[in-house]
């Protein structure tokens, strides 16, 4: 017999198959439990040495020993003629294939399901995964603000504006997981331990430190902390000279020290970058960490002095990246947050971010204002490539997961903005924009309960952040509660008298609550304060009022200044409610021309309501068998969705009903919206198109029972405006 054969009986190698199988096995297991508990790497490496010695010595014992009915015995003692090696290497084949089981739905397991937790960035066409999966939560580390050990109270932000640089350079490396600025400066001067911060943040290590500038000389120690040990896993200090250069030069070093403590990998191109020198002038650098500061504070009057600093950097040093994206972010949020027109925002925005990207064509930053912008300006796939790029560059950087959810939100696909807003979170878990944010896309998936409970939670901790009233006047307003709404607008007001937003929200809620002089009155108040803010939202006084030819001739001006798909659906409403169906028609033909022709259509949150707009012109125009189509289309989605929570559909049945002349199908559709809590925009009922209602006597006993509820609800708004919120 061949030394092959005799192998193969006494099932040598059916043992070292599945010893293999088993090794490999345990081997994930094991793995996957102590990456769970954050055990040091020793312990899988002794592990793994433990595997490798066994292997010669089960491979010995298959070929020395044998097993009988009477036990193990040496394979010499065995007779011939009783060896039961093959009963034994047909059992041994059933524990392989077992073994084999398990270890192909482990391979599925980690290959498909844990791979779901990487983020999903979305295409046009489908969904494609371009971000990394989430790093090693040992590899994730918050960098508390830095201690200003000056004498100088004014070298404050000195210190951290090198906090905020050294967070940016941190950032670049994919294989950490980095806290951003907003949320560690919660804990500037905190009496919070490094454990209890840690947990809060969800990290497991910090870094702390402190700058002390004398002269020309400064003096930055930093220490590293397991966080779960308390144990120091690295300290330095750095003594030198005070240039530009020297500064990002201890960024870098630090940096590189923190990668290798937290054995995380660097790549060249990342390794390459950590070593970039944004400005080589100290004085531009002064002015940029003022910029930066100063646009964190977000009000007409920072923002205006934040462009100042950013242009007196970009004087200092045409050559600084960094100071072009400030300033492109500057001018866009002072269209948010100031009177900068949008429109008058997009060629000084364009031209800082085509600086910033000649001058680094990787910047992560200059990506995401570009992201920002491309959505202003209504180019969607341009604002979706833009954001890709950003988070590939510079994949720690919250603000662009955050913007680009948001954009996503505004389009209405929710699903794909979640894990996109969920990983902003992550990584700036205290930053009560995101938390905002957050709770809108939830409020657009329909799941009102977790949106509400973000806002409570984020305004316990950030009470003073005007977002959080808006969001919560539109989750209020959603489930018709508009007096618990209008508390919030009023609370929001009285916190910042000089927020634009709020008073125009102000103005709207006295609409929706029935009191249309008051309306007035805090629209003229509010357009004299905030001309550009406020300019077109009187629109819906005259909708309340009925005066639709005022209010379709501001309309048209609207669209002239915001020319996107949610104005031109206004717009075609208002020619409807004029009567000019043919315009309304063009409307559609220019922007959706496939709700006219014969092929199917597939209704959702997207499209919903210019489809309806669409079948009401079908109609007027004499094309009954397309606007039925539509109509009914229509109404097999609402059997699909919710009518107040999300994309719901409020009372758009009982229009359909009403506008095909079903009238007790009206009737229905308007008792189950009151039921549902449908009151927003329940004014839209008295238009002249319900007329053919009136002669319906159920139909005037649930107009009378929602015209009650709305006083009721504004006279329990005047009653409870001043109470606490909680």
């Amino acid at each position: 017999m061949t030394l092959f054969q005799e192998l193969k009986r006494r099932n040598v190698f059916r043992v070292a198959i599945g010893y293999t199988i088993v090794a490999w096995l345990l081997l994930q297991v094991v793995d996957l439990v102590l990456e769970n508990i954050a055990a040091p790497d020793w312990v899988i490496q002794v592990f793994m040495l433990g595997l490798a010695i066994g292997f010669p010595l089960a491979v010995f014992f298959a070929w020395a020993f044998e097993m009988t009915p009477e036990g193990i015995k040496r394979e010499y003692e065995v007779d011939r003629s009783e060896s039961i090696t093959p009963q034994t290497g047909r059992k041994l084949d059933y524990t392989i294939i077992a073994v084999l089981v398990l270890a192909l739905g482990y391979f599925a397991f980690d290959k498909f399901y844990r791979s779901a937790d990487s983020v999903a960035l979305p295409t046009d066409s489908a969904t494609e995964t371009v971000a990394t999966k989430p790093a090693d939560t040992r590899k994730s580390i918050a960098v508390l603000p830095f201690a200003n050990r000056s004498n100088r109270e004014e070298d404050g932000f000195f210190s951290d504006g090198i906090h905020d640089d050294l967070l940016t350079s941190l950032a670049k490396v994919r294989a950490l997981k980095v806290i951003s600025r907003t949320s560690v400066m919660r804990y500037k001067d905190t009496t919070l331990s490094i454990p209890e911060i840690a947990r809060e943040l969800g990290v497991a290590n910090i870094l702390e430190g402190g700058i002390q500038r004398s002269g020309n000389q400064v003096r930055i120690n930093v220490q590293l902390i397991d966080a779960e040990t308390d144990e120091h896993l690295w300290a330095e200090n750095y003594d030198r000279e005070l240039s530009a250069e020297n500064l990002f030069a201890i960024q870098s070093e630090i940096s590189r020290e923190i990668v290798n403590a937290l054995k995380a990998t660097l790549t060249d191109a990342e390794a390459q970058r950590l070593d970039d020198v944004p400005t080589t002038s100290l004085e531009a650098y002064g002015e940029f960490v003022l910029g930066r500061q100063k646009n964190a504070l977000r009000t007409t009057d920072s923002l205006e002095v934040a462009q100042e600093h950013f242009e007196k950097a970009i004087e200092l040093d045409p050559n600084y990246t960094l100071a072009y994206v400030g300033l492109a972010d500057s001018l866009a949020l002072q269209v948010t947050y100031a009177n900068l027109p949008l429109l008058d925002s997009y060629a000084p925005r364009q031209a800082a971010i085509d600086n910033a990207l000649e001058l680094d064509p990787q910047s992560g930053q200059a990506y995401a204002s570009l992201g920002i912008l491309r959505h202003n300006q209504f180019k969607i796939e341009e604002s979706e490539e833009a954001f890709k790029k950003a988070i590939e560059f510079n994949p720690n950087y919250a603000t662009a997961w955050h913007w680009y959810a948001f954009m996503l939100d505004m389009e209405d696909r929710y699903e794909e903005a979640l894990p996109l807003i969920r990983k902003a979170t992550e990584l700036d878990p205290k930053s009560p924009i995101i938390a905002t944010e957050l709770a809108g896309v939830y409020q657009g998936l329909g799941k009102t309960e977790e949106a509400f409970a973000v806002i409570r939670k984020s305004h316990r901790e950030n009470p003073n952040f005007p977002n959080h009233y808006g969001i919560m006047t539109t989750l209020l307003s959603e489930l018709g509660r508009l007096g618990e709404a209008a508390q919030w607008v009023n609370a929001g007001a009285n916190l910042d008298s000089t927020n634009s937003f709020a008073a125009v929200r102000t103005c709207l809620l006295y609409i929706q609550l029935g009191d249309d002089e008051k309306a007035e009155t805090c629209f003229d108040s509010a357009e004299e304060a905030y001309p550009v803010q406020s300019f077109g939202w009187r629109v819906e006084l005259h909708q309340y009022r009925q005066e639709f030819p005022e209010s379709l001739a501001l309309m048209k001006e609207i669209a002239q200044h915001f020319p996107g798909p949610g104005i031109f659906v206004g717009l075609g409403y208002n020619h409807l409610l004029n009567g000019e169906w043919k315009q309304a028609l063009d409307i559609v033909t220019e922007h959706w021309p496939e709700l006219l022709g014969r092929e199917a259509i597939q209704i959702g949150p997207g499209n919903n309501d210019q489809t309806t707009m669409a079948a009401w012109a079908l109609l007027q125009s004499g094309d009954s068998e397309r606007a039925d189509y539509l109509f009914d289309q229509l109404l097999a989605w609402m059997q699909t969705t919710h009518r107040t929570r999300g994309p719901g559909y409020e009372s758009a049945d009982v229009f359909i009903h009403v506008i095909r002349g079903d009238k007790q199908k009206a009737i229905a559709a308007l008792r189950s919206a009151i039921n549902d809590g449908w009151r927003q925009n329940w004014f839209r009922l008295r238009y002249p198109l319900f007329d053919v209602m009136l002669d319906e006597p159920e139909w005037g006993e649930l107009m009378t029972e929602l015209e009650a509820d709305i006083a009721r609800q504004r006279q329990w708004f005047e009653d409870h405006k001043d109470d606490p919120l909680f």
